[in-house]
């Protein structure tokens, strides 16, 4: 009854007072009949008519809010009393009364406080054996924000993943720099500007397992999170490694674009969403679905590390850099490495898809559009591998397949939702298809240009860079 929904409640009023009127004048119309005529009259309805009938919508709607405000109390407690005919049941009974109330009216300190009045009342009425201890964590946060509720909002308020957003961004132009003027000290602080938005990263993302209850993924907004998530961890481990700065880029690229691609995914309202009842499981969540969605993050990784040796060859054969002979050997060797992980994670994902599948619907496989698209992610992760072993491609040729790796994966996260059929279509969200063609055009202009035959490396053509 506010508003939204307030707004809407007295159009719907209108609606039915031109139903009423068209019906009174028209008996011979159906009452289906009577209402599409009143939607059409309401579309067209003139302003001053608008205006002389709103009234008489408007005070509709508030003297059934009263009612059922007054209702609302009095079942409520009413349920509470006969449930025991206890007198701590009435007062258990306000207290949620209160706190609907509370929630309606927008006010936060009386709806937190009725909550936790509540959830006291309900602890000190378990038997002793039931009450649940609180963790360490638990008793931190309520030392330090007095409630759960009031640590909710805050996490809320504080919007840790923007800042992450915003801290990645000055970690990649530190790091961009690093690579064209005073190479150490910009790349070391690059770097350790990427470790300290990792940390932020990673609180952020404790925070939402903690206050949701469930493991880190548990719909598409959370995805994009934990996948960003797990890139830039890797990707950190690549820079302790070869201490080349390109993991630092990398890492911070892909944790700001999928932060974006967070951004958008939260802009329908709550996050913290309640899941579908074959989704609601802690075990399969905790493995199926973070298995996948590593492989998910191994892939891009991948495909991020081929996006940037094509574009060093770009600016190697225009000479708008120097040629560095470390970076262009040891950037295939990271492809290389990453694109393991890639093929290791998403083949334990899928097959612990399938015995999911197996324990939810019977079967543990139905060429079902999700369940394909994480089969093709393996097959092509193992295509690139066998091609490379098999020696069909090299370095340039690894770079090029692992940026197509990003069309195929961008497809099994997003593009089979869109299709609205299977057992796996939980995802569906206007406006994907659309991002989703311009991702893969994207990738395919950048695949153009590392197959062009001016990219060869004048150094080495025939060996490394075919």
């Amino acid at each position: 009854f506010s508003g939204d929904n307030l707004e809407r409640l007295v159009q719907s009023n209108i609606l039915i007072l031109i139903e009423q009127i068209v019906q009174s004048r028209n008996p011979e119309l159906s009452p289906q009949e009577a209402e599409q005529v009143a939607v059409r009259a309401v579309a067209n309805l003139p302003e001053e008519m608008r205006a002389s009938i709103e009234p008489a919508a408007r005070a509709q709607v508030n003297e059934s809010r009263g009612r059922v405000e007054k209702e609302l109390t009095e079942s409520i407690v009413t349920i509470g009393v006969d449930f025991s005919g206890d007198v701590k049941n009435r007062r258990l009974a306000k207290t949620m009364a209160s706190a609907l109330l509370a929630y309606r009216e927008g006010d936060l300190a009386t709806f937190n406080e009725a909550i936790e009045a509540y959830r006291n009342a309900i602890a000190e009425k378990k038997p002793a054996e039931l009450i649940d201890s609180p963790s360490i964590l638990q008793r931190t946060i309520t030392s330090i924000f007095g409630s759960f509720y009031a640590f909710e909002a805050w996490f809320n308020r504080c919007d840790a993943f923007f800042i992450a957003k915003v801290l990645y961004i000055f970690s990649f132009l530190l790091g961009v720099l690093g690579l064209l003027i005073w190479r150490q000290p910009l790349l070391r602080a690059a770097f350790w500007l990427l470790v300290f938005t990792f940390a932020l990263h990673t609180i952020a993302l404790l925070a939402r397992m903690y206050i949701s209850g469930r493991p880190p993924v548990t719909n598409l907004y959370s995805s994009a999170i934990f996948i960003g998530w797990g890139c830039v961890l890797l990707a950190i481990i690549l820079e302790l490694i070869y201490r080349m700065g390109i993991g630092t880029i990398v890492g911070s690229v892909i944790g700001f674009l999928t932060l974006l691609v967070a951004y958008f995914l939260a802009a329908d309202g709550d996050t913290f969403v309640v899941l579908q009842a074959v989704l609601d499981t802690q075990f399969w969540l905790a493995t199926h679905v973070v298995a996948i969605t590593l492989g998910y993050s191994t892939t891009f990784l991948a495909g991020g590390l081929g996006i940037l040796y094509i574009l060093f060859l770009f600016l190697w054969r225009f000479g708008l850099a120097s040629q560095d002979e470390r970076l262009r050997d040891e950037l295939p060797r990271m492809i290389y490495g990453v694109l393991c992980f890639a093929i290791f994670f998403s083949f334990v994902g899928t097959v612990l898809g399938g015995l999911w599948a197996d324990d939810s619907w019977g079967r543990f496989w139905g060429w079902d559009p999700k369940e394909n698209g994480a089969l093709i992610i393996v097959l092509w992760n193992a295509l690139v591998l066998h091609a490379r072993w098999a020696g069909l491609v090299r370095t340039r040729g690894l770079a090029v397949l692992v940026v197509a790796g990003n069309i195929v994966t961008a497809w099994s996260w997003f593009g089979v939702n869109e299709l609205g059929v299977g057992l796996h279509s939980y995802g569906f969200k206007e406006g994907v298809l659309r991002n989703l063609l311009i991702v893969v055009l994207s990738q395919l202009l950048i695949i153009v240009i590392g197959c062009l035959p001016l990219m060869r490396d004048g150094k080495n053509t025939s060996a490394s860079t075919t």
